[in-house]
């Protein structure tokens, strides 16, 4: 089953701001501190087929009123080749109404331009996006974060990292929330979805929908695989594990 976003406006957009700014934005570095840098509802397991879109990988999930989504990661090695590529590790969480929803994201922005990597951090609130000029590194470990209330939408990035820290914050008008995903995002460059850059595999941990456990959310939610529209396999996600079932993996396997 192929599922995409409520909306139009994603992490995808800033894509571009990335591209345009990337002359500015500190190279990946790929260790050591010197160096600078659409849904569905139902359980999912490892016998089951996922979901697939064609602009994003994760997990989806739909409880009702919910009120935060939060998840850890760290920030993959990218392979590059002289292909501009990219990719976006990203909380989302789509508030408002079904007639008028709103996109907010939390994560970092990855992209292969000059067969370098890049990366920069980013939020988005109410659609309307910020990327942070903080040097990124291979390696570290990001906090990405979305609360919302009747008044007031935050979203949050962090390097939680010794050496490293740092915290990108975004706020915005309040709204109930619809819908939240933990994703590798496709990223663009004006209106041209990127290839996916080779990250390897990212292990999301501490996922948390509202406050429970991804594999605790109701009703359970949704692993879903990125594929290009001829049914080629881009991002492969996991099944939820651990005590809590509350991480995954999402695993390159084709631009």
């Amino acid at each position: 089953m192929r599922i995409e976003r409520r909306v139009g406006a994603s992490v995808a957009l800033l894509g571009s701001l990335l591209l345009a700014v990337s002359g500015a934005v500190p190279a990946l570095a790929r260790s050591g501190p010197a160096a600078g840098l659409a849904r569905v509802t139902g359980a999912r397991f490892a016998d089951v087929a996922n979901a697939t879109s064609t602009s994003f990988g994760g997990w989806t999930f739909t409880p009702t009123g919910a009120l935060s989504v939060t998840a850890k990661f760290k920030i993959p090695a990218l392979t590059c080749t002289s292909t501009t590529s990219g990719v976006g590790p990203t909380a989302v969480m789509v508030t408002g109404t079904t007639s008028s929803p709103k996109f907010n994201a939390a994560g970092v922005l990855m992209e292969c331009s000059g067969g370098k990597p890049a990366a920069a951090p980013a939020v988005v609130v109410d659609g309307a996006p910020t990327v942070g000029s903080n040097a990124l590194f291979a390696g570290d470990v990001m906090k990405s974060t979305i609360v919302t209330s009747a008044t007031k939408t935050t979203a949050t990035v962090a390097d939680l990292t010794t050496g490293h820290t740092f915290k990108l914050t975004k706020s915005g008008t309040g709204a109930a929330s619809l819908q939240e995903l933990i994703i590798d995002d496709s990223l663009t460059s004006g209106t041209t979805q990127l290839p996916v850059a080779n990250f390897g595999k990212v292990t999301f941990s501490a996922g948390a929908v509202g406050g429970k456990p991804l594999g605790s959310v109701t009703p359970a939610g949704t692993a879903v695989n990125m594929q290009t529209s001829t049914n080629v396999l881009q991002i492969l996600t996991g099944a939820l594990f651990g005590i809590k079932k509350n991480a995954f993996t999402t695993t390159w396997k084709h631009s």
